[in-house]
C-alpha cells in the first residue's frame, strides 16, 4: 500500500509525508517520523501502522487523544481522505492509488475542502499556541491538555494533571528482565516513553501518562501481556504483570525510587 499524510494547522499545510515504513510514529519528540513541535502533542502521540493493504491509526495513550473523522479512537483502520486530529493539528490521509485514480493532482486543493474550511472556522475561537523553540532539554512529559469537553475520557485517555509529582499520585513502576542476556537487570520507566526490544524487529512501547503506565505494540510481532497476545491500542499495566517482547520476558515491579 502506498499512502501519504498531509499535516495542516489552522487551514495551512505544514508538511507532507509518504508512509514508507510499516510503522510511522507521530509526536513531539524529535525522534518521531512525523515531528510536530506543539505543546498539545505528546512526545509519542500516535502511530500509523501498515498491514498488507490496510492502514491503521493507533493512539499511544496521548494526553489529548486521537480522533478519526471527529470520533475519539485508540485503534482504527483509516481510509482514503480520512481526517485524523492530534492536538490542534489535522492529518489528512491519502491512498496514492486512489488519489491518482481520482484525477487529483493538487493535494492543497483537496485538503482545503469546504468541510475542512468549516472545521477550521469552528475552531477559530480557540487558536492553537504559537510554535516556540523548546528549552535545550525539553520536558516531553508535560504535554498541554486541551481544555475542551470533547477531550477523551477513560483509563488511558484522561486529561492529565502534570502539576502534581507522579510519585505522590501512584507508586512508580519499573521492569525487571527475567530472561535473555540482561536477565536480572532493572529498567526504569521514569521517561514518558520506554522502548523494549529492537528497533526494526519485535518491539513494544511502555507509555507513562498521568496516573498510569500503558503498553503498546510498536514493531514486529505483537508483544504478550500475561501470556496473551496484546490486542491493538494501549493497555494499562500494573505490578506483577509479565510482558514478553520477542524472546525476552519482563516483570512489572514497584520501583524502589
Amino acid at each position: 500500500m502506498r499512502a501519504r499524510v498531509v499535516v495542516s494547522l489552522d487551514g495551512a499545510i505544514v508538511t507532507e509525508i509518504e508512509l514508507t515504513k510499516d510503522v510511522t510514529v507521530v509526536g513531539r519528540h524529535s525522534a518521531c517520523d512525523i515531528c510536530i513541535d506543539n505543546p498539545a502533542i505528546s512526545g509519542r502521540h500516535m502511530l500509523f501502522r501498515i498491514v498488507d493493504q490496510s492502514a491503521y491509526a493507533e493512539d499511544l495513550a496521548s494526553t489529548n487523544g486521537t480522533k478519526v473523522n471527529g470520533h475519539p479512537t485508540q485503534h482504527q483502520v483509516v481510509h482514503h481522505l480520512d481526517l485524523i486530529e492530534v492536538g490542534h493539528h489535522k492529518l489528512h490521509f491519502f491512498d496514492d492509488e486512489l488519489l491518482a485514480a481520482g484525477g487529483i493532482s493538487n493535494l492543497e486543493t483537496t485538503v482545503h475542502t469546504d468541510f475542512e474550511k468549516t472545521m477550521v472556522a469552528a475552531h477559530a475561537a480557540s487558536p492553537s499556541p504559537a510554535r516556540t523553540a523548546g528549552p535545550a532539554k525539553e520536558d516531553l512529559s508535560r504535554t498541554m491538555a486541551i481544555p475542551s469537553a470533547t477531550v477523551r475520557l477513560g483509563a488511558a485517555e484522561e486529561s492529565v494533571d502534570t502539576a502534581t509529582p507522579m510519585a505522590t499520585r501512584i507508586s512508580a513502576l519499573a521492569l525487571r528482565a527475567l530472561t535473555g542476556m540482561k536477565a536480572g537487570e532493572m529498567i526504569s520507566l521514569e521517561q514518558p516513553n520506554t522502548m523494549l526490544g529492537t528497533a526494526g524487529a519485535d518491539s513494544a512501547l511502555v507509555v507513562r501518562r498521568g496516573d498510569g503506565y500503558f503498553l503498546a505494540r510498536f514493531g514486529g510481532a505483537a508483544p504478550r501481556l500475561n501470556r496473551k497476545e496484546l490486542a491493538p491500542g494501549t493497555h494499562r499495566i500494573a505490578a506483577r504483570d509479565v510482558i514478553e517482547v520477542g524472546n525476552t520476558r519482563y516483570e512489572v515491579i514497584t520501583s524502589a525510587s
